[in-house]
């Protein structure tokens, strides 16, 4: 912890991931024009991106690793449980629901990389195969971010976890009086 108030929760690997991760999406699914080589270019550097993520996923800092927030059922149960009684737990990670987010990021982030780079081998699916199953992954992805855009949004005035700053810096500001869940 650096203070009483603040603890250091993502590192310069998860920050990194994260925003470049948004910029390559804002630029893939809304500027580049798809096919094209610049198209493919961010996906790769994503493809690329998304290794180095998944890498520290096990070998990385407390808060970056899978077994740390991977999303269990009585983890899950347990977290909406609290919720619904109004007791909504704080997380210094990511709670068990936002859990369930990454890994449908995740899994839509790779399913994109991948189809998208199998569409350079449309000869071994037949046709546009691979592109169709890489254009739904794509919209999958774009939901999933809307609905993570918004859960940030709401999460953070719920417990005052300060998550976009926390995401910049690293470090989360800690509400008075709170229990974390998932401490160090």
């Amino acid at each position: 912890m650096n203070n009483n108030n603040e603890i250091n929760v993502w590192d310069i690997v998860v920050r990194s991931f994260h925003w470049c991760t948004v910029l390559l999406c804002v630029l893939n699914l809304f500027i580049l024009e798809e096919g094209e080589r610049n198209h493919r270019y961010v996906g790769y550097t994503l493809a690329g991106l998304l290794v180095i993520r998944i890498a520290w996923g096990f070998a990385g800092s407390h808060y970056a690793k899978f077994s740390q927030w991977f999303p269990t059922p009585s983890r899950v149960i347990g977290y909406l449980k609290a919720t619904l009684k109004g007791e909504h737990p704080y997380y210094a990670g990511h709670n068990p629901v936002g859990s369930l987010m990454i890994i449908l990021l995740l899994t839509c982030l790779v399913g994109t990389a991948v189809t998208g780079i199998l569409t350079n081998y449309e000869d071994l699916f037949g046709e546009d195969v691979m592109e169709g199953i890489h254009e739904r992954f794509a919209t999958a992805l774009e939901m999933a971010i809307f609905v993570h855009v918004i859960a940030v949004i709401v999460i953070d005035r719920l417990t005052h976890g300060d998550l976009i700053r926390a995401m910049l810096t690293g470090k989360k500001r800690l509400p008075e009086n709170s229990d974390i869940v998932d401490k160090q």
